[in-house]
């Protein structure tokens, strides 16, 4: 790493070098030049020239992983001619740290590279996403790929950038999503969205082209860019070769963007007739119901989720099974799909109520949101990591080290945090503490995880 960032300030002394030596491949980790503890992912086209201005993608992971979305533009960077960055400091948190992130960034890129400013653009996945469609309200991104969430607070009246959203199938925020497209479709604003087979994570590299790719043809509507025909016609034809088979719901949604993207580009006619003809049968109308009738049971498994907080045990336990029998289905259906994100919600939601709890010192409330969380998905090493430290908080003793014996059963290695827990003072004298300890500390290293645990580090 120390070499890579050597060179990079080596060769930003001359930027024909810069041009020469770092296009066409990803830097991990670039220090911004003001803030060296500011820094970020980044990615030049091999192309990249100084001679001219380039569009740039700022990028915003919700656990300051910038390379992660760096790598998955790469191929359309290079396909389309795009700086990419991506900070390794914004993450979910207050608004201020991701301000100062994003102006460290920006500021740093656009000192030693050509940045085109009508043509910068915003990415991010979850908070992320957030923090990227809020920098297109203040005006400074000029469009937007969102994944896995939409707009910081309530959507604008009126919404004057592209925004391309994407949710996977059973992700937790995808209703968001769905109700943003609508939103956004009020308010006649450029949009697309796209849902994958998949859960709350950056789109695949595929779709972030796709995503790109959307943006040059919005930036082709604006004026921004030049009208190329070959462009246009390559993903025209891309589009309507991706479109679904059969006339169902999903084609006639998906002739719906492809009439709304290449209104004004291409001869839409014949798309636009088919479109009409699908939303008008019968069959287009029924699965709306089916699909408003699903949406109602998911608000309704949502409620019972958040009751059963304060259930007994045996009624957790047992409807807690009914669930992952739900949800563990071999075959995919919409109904697998519905469980599963609410699942993810569930568990999503945990995460932030019980850190309030922790700090009210609440612990027993927060031992029994976190005893549903591990009965809904059993095995989750840290969550019972968690719920030893808040039933040990909580004055349960016995519990608490039953808890962490499953910790350890479940894979959890890291002993010597354990051992440091304050939680654990009083449970140090019983030898069953030791005893599991011993056995954490045979369990292989556990790999990172993304969103971390219910507690962080050390508290909640």
């Amino acid at each position: 790493m120390k070499s890579i960032l050597g060179f990079f300030l080596l060769v930003l002394a001359n930027p024909l070098s810069a041009a020469e030596e770092l296009r066409g491949r990803v830097l991990e980790k670039v220090a911004c030049a003001a803030d060296p503890s500011q820094s970020y992912a980044l990615y030049l086209p091999s192309g990249y020239s100084p001679d001219k201005k380039w569009p740039v993608i700022y990028c915003f992971d919700p656990g300051a992983r910038g390379k992660a979305p760096v790598e998955r533009l790469r191929a359309a960077a290079e396909k389309y001619g795009y700086i990419v960055a991506g900070s390794n400091v914004s993450r979910n948190g207050p608004w201020e740290n991701n301000f100062k992130a994003i102006q460290a960034m920006s500021r740093d890129v656009g000192a030693h590279f050509a940045v085109e400013s009508g043509r910068i653009y915003s990415a991010g996945l979850s908070g992320g996403a957030r923090v990227a469609v809020q920098i297109a309200l203040e005006g400074y991104s000029k469009g937007v790929i969102a994944c896995s969430a939409g707009f910081p607070g309530e959507v604008p009246g009126r919404v004057a950038f592209p925004v391309f959203g994407t949710a996977g199938a059973e992700d937790m925020n995808y209703h968001e999503l769905k109700a943003l497209d609508v939103a956004l479709e009020e308010r006649k604003a450029a949009h697309r969205i796209v849902i994958f087979d998949g859960g709350h994570e950056w789109a695949s590299a595929a779709l972030m082209t796709e995503g790109v790719e959307w943006l040059e043809l919005q930036a082709m509507k604006a004026g921004t860019l030049a009208k190329d025909p070959a462009v246009i016609g390559a993903i025209w034809r891309a589009r309507l070769a991706g479109l679904p088979r059969a006339a169902t719901l999903e084609r006639w949604r998906e002739l719906k963007s492809v009439a709304a993207d290449f209104k004004g580009l291409t001869d839409t006619a014949a798309v636009e007739s088919e479109m009409k003809t699908i939303g008008a049968a019968r069959e287009t109308k029924e699965a709306l119901k089916v699909e408003r009738t699903l949406m109602a049971r998911e608000r309704d498994l949502d409620a019972k989720l958040a009751d059963l907080t304060d259930a007994r045990a045996s009624e957790k336990a047992k409807f807690a099974a009914e669930i992952r029998v739900r949800a563990d289905v071999a075959a995919d259906s919409p109904e697998r799909r519905m469980v599963r994100r609410r699942l993810a919600s569930y568990q999503a939601s945990v995460r932030e109520n019980v850190r309030g709890l922790w700090e009210d010192s609440r612990y027993e409330e927060a031992a029994s949101m976190l005893e549903l969380a591990v009965l809904l998905r059993p095995g989750q090493s840290r969550t019972l990591f968690d719920l030893a430290r808040a039933r040990a908080f909580a004055r349960d003793p016995k519990r608490a080290l039953e808890a962490l014996r499953q910790a350890g059963a479940a894979g959890f290695s890291d002993a010597t945090r354990a051992e440091a827990e304050p939680a654990f003072a009083k449970v140090k004298g019983d030898p069953a503490f030791w005893e599991i300890l011993a056995e954490m500390r045979n369990n292989p290293p556990e790999p990172e995880r993304r969103g971390g645990e219910f507690g962080g580090r050390g508290r909640f």
